[in-house]
């Protein structure tokens, strides 16, 4: 086990990662953090400004982050999308995925 998985064992929070069409979700470990940035995070729209918050997630290495189609992460009661998501290495031994995310109750 890296340090990586093992601090994400210890600290890490239990989500569950749906993929398009699965009839469950698979139960991993990540770490979700609201991403802040300076002001709001609003997009503008025909209907008026629309707030785009996004978050990162750091997940297992084992539990790729990219190809959910139309799935989402779900964690604490809250869904989001998969906004980009890129495995990150050491060296040549995959350490985990980033992923940043935006929340689906605000798409």
């Amino acid at each position: 086990m890296s340090l990586f998985e093992g601090l994400l064992q210890r600290y890490g929070q239990r989500v569950l990662l749906w993929r398009e069409g699965a009839e469950e979700g698979t139960a991993c470990r990540a770490f979700l953090q609201p991403i802040r940035e300076r002001g709001e995070q609003v997009q503008a729209s025909p209907l008026g400004a629309v707030r785009q918050d996004k978050w990162l997630c750091l997940g297992e290495p084992g539990i790729a982050l990219e190809g959910l189609g139309d799935g989402f992460i779900q964690w604490a009661g809250r869904r989001f999308r998969v906004i980009s998501a890129q495995p990150f290495y050491l060296g040549t031994v995959l350490s985990h995925w980033r992923a940043v995310l935006r929340p689906m109750d605000e798409d």
